[in-house]
This record gives C-alpha cells, structure tokens and sequence, in this order.
C-alpha cells in the first residue's frame, strides 16, 4: 500500500506509453488547391495557447504545498523544470517569437510585392487601353488609305481609258492626215502640172507666132534689099 505522497508523485511519474504508429497511421488526401485562408496565424495561436496553458503546468510543478514541500519527489521535479524544461520553454517561446517577427516581415514583403503587381497591372491596364486607342486611330488611318487609294486607282484607269482612247483617235487622225497629205501632194503635183501644161501652150504659141513674126521680117528684109 503506498503513502499519499507516493500516491501523488505517482499520478505525474507514470511513463506514458510508445503510440503504435503503424496502428495510428491514418490516410490524409492531399489538397488539389491551396485553401484560401492561411493555415499559419491559427496554428501558432494554438501552440501560444498551449505554452500559456504549459506556463501553468510549470508553475504549478514548481510551487510548494503543504503536501509537496521538502520531498525527494518535489526538489527532484522542480530542479528537473528549472534546469531543462523552463529553459526549453523560454527558447522555443523565444523561437516563436522570431518566427512571428519573421512571418510578419514575410507577410509585410507579400503586400508590398501585391501592391508592386496591382500597380503594374494597373499600369498595364492603362497602356493596353492607350495601344487599343493607338491602334484604333492606325485602322482609320489604314481605312482612310486605303479608300484614297482605291479612289487613285479608279482615276487612273478612267485617265488611262481616256488617254488610250485618245491615243487611238491620235492615230486615226494621224492616218487620215497621212492620207489628206498624200491626197494634197497628188493634187498638188496635178495642179503644178496643169499650170505648167498652160504655161508651155502659152510660150510654145508665142514661140510660134515670135518665129512667124521672124520670118515675116526676114522676108520683107529680104524684098526691100532686093528691090533697090
């Protein structure tokens, strides 16, 4: 039969026993997308939670009763807290509140990225909108061209008939001219030889009557010189 402080220390020095982990080993189906609130924040107000909690542990292991005070028990608990356990508790406590600095340094790094990537977004935004407008105006550019050069086109094959046909009616008039030329030429050379054909009767009638009036002369030349 055990005395009561043998009972007492006995419910704390209980040696818990090794978990079968092949017995505990449970299935765990991983997510197919992050979840949308961090996990973080909440599981160190947990493990905070949990130090406080241990922080009573600690305070109620290290503080005498009536019961405890002086027993082998007691010191032996006590020194093993002061010298392993606070001194584990304040480090990890310390670790804890690296990581908080850490993760609000992280978190404050995050923002500040987010608002580098909303501001070039905005950003971009504003120069997706100018290149739309750009490229607008370069459409009704490109449009405007492109009527006024169809425009050129159609004047060009109207000129380019009208100066076809006229080259045409150039030619014909040409030919014709060629041939009124050649018409003229014969006319000419016809009239030429009509005046020429006048002239020559004309000077062949005053070479006749030139060599009657002659003959006239010489005969009667001849008549006076023989009559005296």
């Amino acid at each position: 039969e055990l005395s009561a402080e043998q009972a007492f220390w006995s419910r704390y020095s209980v040696q818990p026993e090794e978990p079968n982990l092949s017995a505990s080993t449970t299935r765990v189906e991983v997510l197919k997308e992050l979840p949308k609130v961090s996990l973080v924040n909440p599981s160190l107000k947990k493990l905070k939670f949990h130090l406080a909690s241990f922080d009573m542990v600690v305070k109620e292991k290290t503080t005498a009763t009536a019961i405890t005070e002086g027993t082998w028990g007691f010191e032996h608990t006590k020194a093993c807290f002061r010298d392993d356990i606070i001194s584990f508790v304040k480090a990890l406590k310390e670790l804890f509140n690296s990581f908080d600095q850490f993760l609000i340094d992280e978190l404050s790094e995050v923002q500040q990225v987010f608002k580098q990537m909303k501001q070039a977004i905005e950003q971009y935004c504003v120069e997706k909108n100018k290149f739309q407008d750009k490229m607008k105006n370069i459409l009704k550019d490109n449009d405007r061209l492109l009527t006024q050069a169809l425009s050129v086109d159609i004047v060009n094959i109207v000129v380019y008939d009208h100066v076809k046909s006229a080259c045409m009616n150039v030619d014909v008039c040409e030919s014709c001219v060629t041939i009124e030329t050649e018409h003229q030429k014969d006319f000419i050379h016809k009239e030429c030889y009509d005046t020429l054909f006048q002239k020559f009767n004309t000077l062949e009638k005053h070479c006749i009557l030139l060599e009657v009036d002659n003959q006239l002369k010489k005969e009667i030349f001849q008549r006076n010189t023989s009559f005296y």
